[in-house]
């Protein structure tokens, strides 16, 4: 018996950098964290979450090594020399700022505060703004290989790697020794599934760059899968592009998968509203290759880290089980874009089983139990990747991710979930989002719940 629900996680984290130490004793590995105010930001994988500043201890820096799955995109922001900028002594670009250094007809300065702006701007969630501003500069200069490096940066953030790809490549035509522009271009070729040439750019920034641990922990998985995949073969259909291991998956099968994916496709579009940019990648192994791509937890079914990376050994056909688990991990491509990859995993991960479609009524008595002896995981807590949990432990935070979310819609209604999404994408944290959505807190959340469950 497949450990409850867990079987079905999304993994994202790569390239752990930073460490959280909560004052509850749990810690939180991160690719990046930072103090934001009366809250702590941190990246996993292609995701960004939040937690109160009042619950952490302290964080501590350092690159790490790749995490327990393949590599996503989490380039961290470039920083420019934007303490020089006239008008701007703190190195901050307002509107009022901008309009003053563009009155004074210096193009340089006003390129510089462009794209000092555009950066503000992605890592606050203002992408279309951060978009028209970098846009801009490159305009401005087309001469300036800084410019479009940064501004494919912030497409691929935005999960727009087709789009950034030729910025990207006039990047680095412009500046061929810039260890930031081939990182960037490297990793769009990893999203673009083009892995050998992602390896041959991510190898020029560690020569131009030998310090560059982001790069350095990126080339060594994406080498480990670019190995590993190098004898694959391709096949596609209208919104996904598959590959697979030599005669592993039959015709039969490869059809199947993709009928099903393109099914679920198009009932994701009608439920969630939105349309994926980029075709999907799906890749197809063998048990043992899953494991060794990925590094994944044993109890895991299928993964989602920006791909969908299915094993299917054994399968002859799409079972009701794999179904389940395609339509799941396809699911956490619409919610990552719905919320600009800053979903809490609790969501993300009770939306995608909502879909699938399961149900958490079955455990509604267990669900009591856990409650009224006060031994279930506070909201707050599962808002981190679930990547470190047991497979029992894991498990429960599954069911209670589930329970929460379904219990959300039947109270609330579905347009309540998209309205919680869409606030998230605005860069609002989950409290605030919870606030604004449903006009509740965590606690006053989990009062209701536990009543509800009693």
């Amino acid at each position: 018996m497949r450990p409850l629900l867990a079987i079905l996680l999304a993994l994202s984290s790569v390239a752990l950098a930073d460490t959280i130490y909560l004052k509850n004793g749990r810690t939180i590995l991160a690719d990046a964290a930072s103090q934001k105010g009366e809250r702590v930001e941190y990246d996993i994988g292609e995701d960004t979450y939040a937690i109160p500043s009042s619950t952490v201890d302290h964080i501590e820096s350092g690159a790490g090594v790749p995490g327990a799955s393949s590599a996503s995109v989490n380039i961290a922001a470039p920083s420019v020399a934007s303490g020089n900028l006239k008008h701007s002594a703190d190195g901050q670009i307002t509107p009022e700022r901008l309009a003053r250094i563009e009155r004074s007809g210096d193009k340089d300065n006003l390129v510089a505060a462009l794209i000092t702006l555009g950066i503000q701007e992605q890592q606050q969630s203002k992408f279309d703004d951060a978009r028209a501003h970098l846009e801009r500069a490159v305009s401005l200069a087309p001469e300036n290989g800084e410019a479009s490096a940064i501004y494919a940066w912030a497409l691929l953030k935005q999960d727009q790697a087709s789009q950034a790809q030729s910025y990207a490549e006039d990047a680095v035509r412009k500046s061929p020794d810039s260890g930031f522009a081939h990182k960037i271009l490297g990793m769009i070729y990893y999203k673009l599934d083009r892995l050998q040439e992602s390896v041959d750019e991510l190898t020029k920034t560690k020569q131009l760059d030998p310090n560059d641990k982001e790069a350095e922990n990126y080339l060594k998985t994406i080498m480990r899968q670019a190995k590993a995949e190098a004898d694959f073969r391709s096949e596609a259909s209208t919104h996904f592009n598959m590959r697979y291991e030599g005669e592993m998956a039959t015709p039969k099968l490869r059809q199947e998968i993709l009928l099903a994916l393109e099914r679920h496709f198009d009932d994701l579009v009608s439920t969630m509203g939105l349309l994926p940019r980029d075709p999907i990648i799906v890749i197809l192994y063998t048990n043992q290759t899953y494991f060794d791509v990925t590094l994944a937890p044993a109890w895991t079914a299928a993964l989602n880290d920006g791909k969908l990376r299915i094993p299917v050994e054994g399968l002859t056909g799409v079972t009701p089980e794999l179904s389940r688990v395609l339509k799941h991990e396809l699911a956490h491509s619409f919610i990552r874009q719905a919320t600009n990859g800053r979903c809490p995993v609790w969501l993300n991960e009770g939306f995608a089983q909502l879909v699938e479609p399961q149900s958490a009524a079955r455990y509604k008595l267990q669900l009591a139990k856990l409650f009224d002896d006060g031994k279930q995981a506070p909201l707050q807590a599962l808002e981190g990747s679930f990547i470190g949990y047991d497979s029992s432990r894991a498990a429960v935070a599954y069911v209670e991710s589930l329970a929460y979310v379904e219990y959300i819609r039947d109270t609330y209604g579905m347009n309540r979930i998209s309205d919680l999404m869409r606030d998230l994408s605005e860069g609002q944290s989950t409290e605030e989002a919870l606030k604004s959505a449903l006009h509740d807190d965590y606690s006053q959340l989990e009062d209701e719940f536990a009543r509800h469950l009693r």
